[in-house]
């Protein structure tokens, strides 16, 4: 599904929901997507043990189950994006963070997990970071989610809200692989799309089309 935007620089620019329905039209686009997340988080972050072949990032989570949402303008470069996962299914929180939520795991159909958000560095804080911010919302409303998880940097909290993004931390933060972590519900409404929408100065829809769907049954 594709979106055309005027940035600051007049460049045009879309954004792209990929999923297994229709991967193959987007093979170039995939690619560049898998080795801006190796710059991210391998060149930057340092996870070695998701180096594919020294160019590529992925995980086991990187399979038909997954939904990719990426910025990228008109010439196929990636500005960012990041990866949605069903929480009905095995998925990263429940099998390698489920101690840092308190009580139950949340699993429903109404609720995907949120993972590998990446923008190159010169898109970060641009207004393409902002759409892939407010995409998080449009998408949920139009998939009729009600949230999404995720586990991200406490820091990270005060910022997102403050672009009007509502978020429920699911447990207390804890250090690993000395980073302060913590599992968080990202809330999905009309009202928190309204917010973000104003917060970012973007009126249109970040989706020409609405996105078929792709939450598991």
């Amino acid at each position: 599904m594709r979106t055309l935007h005027a940035d600051e620089r007049g460049e045009l620019f879309m954004i792209e929901v990929i999923h297994s329905g229709n991967a193959g039209q987007f093979g170039d686009l995939m690619d560049r997507q898998f080795r801006l997340r190796h710059e991210v988080f391998v060149g930057e972050r340092g996870w070695t043990a998701f180096d594919v072949d020294g160019i590529h990032e992925k995980d086991q989570y990187d399979d038909d189950a997954a939904v990719y949402l990426v910025a990228a303008d008109d010439a196929g470069t990636v500005a960012g994006g990041f990866r949605l996962y069903p929480t009905v299914l095995p998925h990263m929180l429940s099998e390698h963070f489920a101690q840092l939520v308190d009580g139950a795991l949340i699993q429903r159909r109404d609720v995907l997990e949120l993972t590998r958000f990446a923008m190159r560095k010169s898109e970060r804080r641009s207004r393409h970071y902002f759409e892939l911010l407010l995409a998080i919302q449009e998408y949920g409303l139009m998939e009729g989610l009600s949230g999404f998880t995720s586990v991200i940097n406490p820091l990270r909290i005060p910022i997102l809200q403050s672009f009007g993004l509502e978020i429920e931390p699911l447990g207390l933060p804890a250090m690993i692989d000395g980073e302060a972590t913590i599992a968080v519900l990202f809330h999905v409404s009309e009202k928190c799309f309204a917010r973000v929408s104003k917060s970012v100065a973007i009126e249109d829809s970040v989706f020409a089309l609405p996105p078929t769907s792709r939450r598991i049954a």
